[in-house]
């Protein structure tokens, strides 16, 4: 009986101790949020100000982040090659992947829109937003990085930053972030935080007004923008 109970607590401390061992997938979610001033985006609500002090509102935005890397002291993690945001779209404000690899990532790098690597015409034809961002031929070809539109001054006067590769130049950018992401075998799950601050599209280092011209073929506007986006983007880890 003794020899009965010995084997049967040893057979237990082994399965236990295997439990214990046996590493765990990390679970990992990806979110994209909007924020003017801080304070979560309101859709058609012509509440918000910019730095010259017009009154303005968002109808639309969408846009595309690529490359979505993590770099960790192993080297860089690629989780996403592209993703396209599209607010008026849930589904679209988040991905995940069920078993990122363990690793201590201390910072985390994307690209807003496509670099002129992956920006050429009907490349995309099976995904969503290819009809959606595609970006006229006689401006280039290619597709928008981002689409951002509404209201100024009043709820009848339109405005549009649309951004892209105006005649073929390359004006997206890479924003990184320094984080603090450690996941092992035991981590189950991880969260990231991806948020764009609209109204620094606007400000620092170019003030840039709000005007009914479109600004697709103004590549000194596309510049401006592609500047300004240094302070668009923030990461936060969890």
């Amino acid at each position: 009986m003794k020899k009965t109970l010995l084997i049967v607590s040893t057979l237990t401390i082994l399965l236990f101790s295997c439990t214990q061992d046996r590493p765990i997938n990390t679970y990992l979610i990806v979110d994209f949020t909007q924020t003017v001033d801080g304070n979560p985006l309101e859709k058609n609500s012509l509440e918000y100000t910019n730095a010259v002090g017009q009154n303005y509102s968002v109808q639309n935005l969408w846009y595309i982040i690529s490359d979505i890397t993590l770099h960790s002291d192993n080297g860089d993690n690629i989780i996403k090659d592209y993703h396209f945001i599209n607010i008026e779209n849930p589904s679209t404000l988040s991905f995940s992947i069920n078993n990122l690899a363990d690793g201590n990532y201390t910072s985390i790098s994307y690209t807003l829109g496509l670099d002129s690597t992956k920006n050429s015409s009907y490349k995309y034809v099976n995904e969503d937003f290819h009809t959606t961002m595609a970006w006229p031929e006689m401006m280039g070809g290619g597709y928008h990085y981002m689409i951002l539109e509404g209201n100024f001054n009043n709820d009848f006067t339109f405005y549009n930053t649309h951004t892209g590769g105006t005649m073929g130049n390359d004006f997206s950018f890479t924003h990184t972030d320094v984080i603090s992401l450690i996941t092992d075998k035991h981590t189950t799950d991880a969260s990231i935080n991806i948020n764009m601050e609209i109204n620094n599209w606007y400000t620092n280092p170019n003030t840039i007004n709000l005007t009914t011209d479109g600004i697709m073929g103004n590549m000194d506007m596309q510049m401006q923008l592609k500047q300004n986006g240094v302070d668009v983007f923030s990461t936060i880890t969890d």
